[in-house]
């Protein structure tokens, strides 16, 4: 039996060792380049395979290329039909999954092959393969054959699909304007609060709606312009398209349709314009080992930008880097011929990312430079990275719109184009594929790869005709959509996957809430219930435990009170615990599409949908909020009493409260397509009947629109409509998106406890661990220290903040660093500082930010403020030298021997001291910083054994900031 986890823990183990000799060694210049691994792939692979549980038997084998044989006698099972699928520059395989192994055959140079096994995020084989599961340029070049093989214990087939394990990649489906990721499903919820059509379940013309909108109005840099001539009238500035409408879920695309240009709409001003082009996304996810907690469904992106609006043509002064290149400052040219690397390397910049577009003119003398090495220079002007740039990830502190000197040289730069990129899922359509693109028309491929962040085009061109004219922007409707009868049994997570690592804690009403006595730190009932039921997120909830029974509470915030932790108490549900989140079904099949026609009252989906708004509204104890319960029980009255006409405005005001929105948001609505029924359907007739005589030239128009919009009929592969469950896309797949607080790295180390324990013991006066007591620091025994030592005793908040692996980055954006820094004294605005260094030193940049604000209460202690020594004014942001009792002296001493004599510099040194000193000494994390268990004894930072702990509940706090990034934590292991 393989224990997959197992084998993956040795696995990055080993690659994480021999990533770390291989730098030392290159650092010691005992090698002339970076080395990727051993090239031991097979011995390394195997090695983790049996620690994982397979047998060593006949695995005596010397080429990489034939372990396939020995896979199989231990359970591994070929999987049929993988294809590769490239993302930018990564090379992956259709339905991987974790613990997958590819065997690939010998490529030139390299006769034995290669093996590798994908962890879950990565392919690694004796080091981490950035680049996909091919190791190497030549593999790639080549498209070497390979063989995938997934392990099977008998309970399920081993070629079962990949998005059956429930790790489909998510992504939300826009990015922001400079290509940054919204980091919550708030904050994107928010940004398309300001969307005035295409609101999820009912638009803005009272009509049924089962998806939403994303226009020029929020998102104008997803927008591309197109040849027709109204757009240069309704838009006289064209849009570049510069960031994609993004695929939400790795999937396969079943369905499109690509129109040449935009389809034309009689109407009375003229004909309007609109785009037809769509994609049609098939997705399966299952969070539990059984069937019945998956879920097949569909994402639809629609009204896409035409083929004609991504003609581009060459602009002769956009390149793009081939490489990473050095970026230096304009005035660097001053120095450029000299061979003082010093002297050069302070007016270095940054690096310039491979995929970045600037702007040059090759043209213009000024902008040509020689340098001491005869290598031809550049000033160019950065613009922005690429789209294939970002989805790899690409970062850079460069400012667009800034000039740096580069490499222009030996094809360091090439032409770019002008105009967006196409569609990535274009490209499985171009020759010389063997279903070639068909324009105009529905067409159903045989099923392909797209993952999550791929590009499916971009908002299109629509003319929205209005009583006189018509109403122009840049849109796309996209959908979330279901025929899966296990949907009901999906929201309701019957495999509890996800109980181990909750995010929400939920109450309801009616438990006893207790007090806090301040002084004696006890609890005890105050007499009060809670009133009304609330989700809270778990990280943003303290715990704290009675003094004397620890007996632990969760503090209810919104209750202004506490409850007990425990059976009969608060729940705490992971993001699969859907129906408990507030999500519902309704199932409705309407007489008409149009639900608000200001005369019959609205029944039935409506209805119980205003009653839930009413519901929320009166659990809402905000005194602004106090009038929206009897605002909702007039309209539901209304409603009930069959009134006639009516003003649909006011309806639509209160279902699309913004205070109230998850209602809406979180009903999940069975409802018939309106891209599913023709114009003769009786479902559009009880709308399209009463415009004869009224408005003639409406129902000339909407009849036109339906014969050209509809289409899911013509997708004859899936079996679509006429009814589907339908869910908002961005609330019903940003849960699955929502990751947990921490990442979990295990370091394994080749010592006991005991044996780790006895040496910080015998190191007595000369470092051993110790206590404050009374006045003084003496010596405590190992039981003592064992607490504080032994990793499994503290893997609680705050405790759990001492494994923070300081060397990981972590994706915080600047407004997220700026926010943090505004209250910090002479570190606010330094974000950009904090940011660059913490890329450029490998330090984590929430670390960075932390350590400073600390050690410079805020920003605001003399070595943050600056001390002058000998006549300089000197700065130490990270309190490096500065010993107990004497901290501004020896502080400002190390900061004057080190050159830190702005701000910037001795946040930018010190981080690079953080990282010579700690990080690659392998004490990444304030535990190793205080036991160093790789050489126990030596090089640790303090002697209080509770030292790391004590930091730790500094650190929680000021981690708190930061409530939605996923930190990454590194624990000890030590051997059994």
């Amino acid at each position: 039996m393989l224990d997959i986890d197992k084998a993956i823990l040795k696995l990055n183990s080993n690659a994480a060792i021999i990533a770390s000799d291989n730098a030392l060694r290159f650092k010691r210049k005992e090698t002339t380049t970076l080395k990727y691994g051993r090239s031991q792939c097979a011995h390394y692979v195997k090695l983790a395979l049996i620690n994982g549980g397979l047998s060593s038997k006949n695995s005596g084998i010397e080429s990489a290329k034939n372990y396939g044989p020995w896979l199989t006698e231990n359970g591994f099972k070929a999987v049929s039909d993988s294809t590769t699928v490239r993302s930018g520059g990564a090379y992956n395989i259709s339905g991987q999954q974790k613990g997958d192994v590819v065997i690939i055959q010998a490529a030139p140079g390299h006769q034995h092959g290669h093996i590798a096994m994908f962890n879950g995020s990565v392919w690694v084989s004796d080091f981490s393969q950035v680049n996909g599961f091919y190791p190497a340029k030549i593999y790639r070049d080549n498209n070497i054959p390979y063989i995938l093989y997934r392990y099977s214990d008998g309970s399920a087939a081993a070629d079962e699909p990949t998005s059956a394990k429930g790790n489909n990649k998510i992504c939300y489906p826009v990015a922001k304007m400079r290509g940054q990721e919204f980091t919550r499903q708030e904050e994107i919820l928010a940004h398309l609060e300001g969307e005035s059509t295409g609101t999820y379940m009912i638009g803005r013309n009272g009509m049924w709606h089962g998806g939403i909108h994303i226009t020029n109005a929020t998102t104008p840099w997803c927008a591309l312009s197109g040849n027709a001539a109204s757009e240069k009238i309704d838009f006289p500035v064209t849009y570049e398209g510069e960031q994609a409408v993004r695929c939400m879920v790795d999937g396969e695309v079943v369905a499109y349709r690509i129109c040449k240009d935009y389809m034309q709409i009689p109407w009375e001003t003229g004909p309007l314009h609109c785009s037809g082009s769509f994609v049609l996304v098939k997705h399966y996810i299952q969070p539990g080992k059984k069937e019945k907690s998956g879920l097949h469904f569909y994402t639809l992106y629609m009204h896409l930008a035409p083929y004609s609006a991504y003609e581009m043509q060459q602009e002769d002064n956009l390149w793009t880097a081939q490489d990473k290149l050095a970026a230096y400052d304009p005035e660097w040219v001053m120095v450029a011929g000299s061979d003082n690397a010093a002297a050069r390397n302070r007016y270095r910049q940054g690096t310039m990312p491979e995929g970045a577009i600037v702007e040059w003119d090759p043209a213009d003398n000024n902008l040509h430079a020689t340098a001491y090495n005869r290598r031809g220079y550049g000033l160019v002007t950065f613009r922005s990275l690429s789209e294939d740039a970002q989805k790899k990830g690409e970062k850079t502190t460069l400012i667009p719109g800034q000039r740096y000197w580069m490499l222009v040289d030996k094809k360091n730069i090439a032409p770019a184009t002008a105009g967006a990129a196409r569609p990535s899922w274009w490209k499985k359509l171009l020759p010389p594929a063997k279903e070639v693109m068909q324009l105009d028309r529905v067409v159903c491929p045989a099923p392909y790869a797209i993952s999550a962040g791929d590009s499916v085009g971009h908002l299109g061109y629509f003319q929205v005709a209005k009583d006189g004219g018509y109403e122009p922007r840049y849109q796309v409707h996209i959908e979330c959509v279901s025929m899966d009868d296990n949907l009901p049994e999906f929201l309701n997570n019957p495999e509890k996957v996800g109980g181990k690592s909750p995010l929400w804690l939920k109450y309801s009403p009616g438990l006893e809430l207790y007090k806090k006595d301040a002084k004696t730190g006890s609890f005890s009932k105050d007499g009060r219930t809670t009133v009304r039921s609330g989700i809270l997120a778990l990280s943003g909830v303290s715990s704290e435990a009675d003094g004397s029974s620890k007996q632990e509470y969760w503090q209810l915030a919104p209750e202004n009170g506490y409850v007990p932790k425990g059976p009969g108490g608060a729940d705490l549900l992971s993001q699969y615990d859907l129906a408990k989140l507030g999500f519902k079904t309704e199932v409705s099949e309407p007489a008409s599409f149009d639900y608000l026609n200001g005369k019959t009252q609205p029944a039935g989906l409506l209805r119980s949908v205003f009653q839930s708004l009413y519901d929320a509204a009166k659990d809402d104890t905000r005194v602004s909020h106090a009038l929206a319960p009897s605002n909702y029980q007039r309209l539901l009255n209304r409603i009930d009493s069959g009134a006639g006409e009516y003003s649909p405005m006011d309806y639509l005001r209160a279902l699309h409260n913004p205070a109230y929105r998850e209602v809406v948001q979180k009903t999940i609505v069975k409802h018939p397509s309106d891209w599913y029924h023709s114009k003769s359907d009786s479902i559009w007739q009880r709308f399209l009947d009463p415009l004869k005589k009224e408005a003639p030239e409406w129902k000339k128009y909407s009849e036109a629109f339906l014969d050209k919009m509809t289409w899911m009929q013509d997708v004859t592969k899936e079996k679509l409509g006429p009814s589907l469950w339908h869910m908002h896309p961005v609330m019903f797949l940003g849960m699955f998106k929502i990751n947990g607080r921490f990442s979990y790295n295990y370091s394994l180390y080749n010592i006991t406890i005991e044996d780790a324990l006895d040496i910080q013991i015998k190191l007595g006066n000369n470092g051993g661990p110790t206590m404050q007591k009374g006045g003084g620091f003496p010596r405590i025994t190992k039981d003592e220290t064992r607490p504080y030592f032994d990793p499994t005793k503290n893997m609680t908040e705050p405790d759990i903040f001492q494994y923070l692996d300081i060397s990981m980055q972590v994706n915080v954006s600047e407004e997220q660093m700026k926010k943090y820094l505004a209250s910090k004294g002479i570190l606010a605005d330094q974000e950009k500082v904090f940011l660059k260094a913490a890329q450029m030193y490998g330090v984590n940049s929430i670390y960075l930010a932390v350590h400073a604000s600390l050690e410079t209460g805020n920003g605001t202690s003399p070595l943050g403020t600056g001390i002058i020594v000998d006549g300089v004014k000197v700065y130490n942001m990270y309190g490096i030298g500065a010993l107990d009792g004497k901290a501004v002296t020896t502080g400002s001493k190390m900061a004057k021997k080190m050159g830190w004599t702005t701000p910037e510099k001795a946040i930018d040194g010190g981080a690079s001291w953080i990282a010579s000193h700690y990080i690659r000494a392998k004490q990444n994390t304030l535990y190793k910083m205080r036991w160093n268990p790789e050489k126990p004894g030596a090089h640790q930072y303090a002697t209080a054994a509770n030292w790391a702990l004590a930091q730790s509940k500094t650190l929680k706090r000021e981690c708190d900031h930061f409530p939605d990034v996923t930190l990454p934590l590194d624990i000890p292991v030590y051997k059994k």
